[in-house]
């Protein structure tokens, strides 16, 4: 999880400490969710692993930003092809 973590900071020139803070805004909330759900699909954790991984989240903010992502995904062709790269990136590293 915290290869994923780095990967999406990195793409989205957010830093970790944001990532997993209670901030709201705009500019973190898209790299949060989308950290949230890679760590959904790349890894078995379970969604309270995830939560406290993100700065002790609750499980329900972790299946909201998972299916906020996949809804967005299928409207936005240039989320998918984000998110893909970011898939890529951390399968190899």
């Amino acid at each position: 999880m915290d290869d994923i973590q780095e990967a999406v900071c990195t793409k989205f020139h957010v830093k970790m400490t944001e990532l997993k803070s209670r901030r709201r805004s705009k500019t973190l909330v898209q790299p949060r969710q989308i950290a949230m759900y890679l760590c959904r699909e790349l890894t078995d954790s379970s969604y309270p692993e995830i939560g406290r991984q993100f700065g002790g989240k609750d499980h329900t903010t972790i299946i909201h930003a998972c299916r906020q992502v996949a809804k967005a995904r299928e409207a936005d062709a240039a989320l998918q092809t984000t998110i893909e790269t970011l898939k890529e990136q951390i399968l190899r590293s």
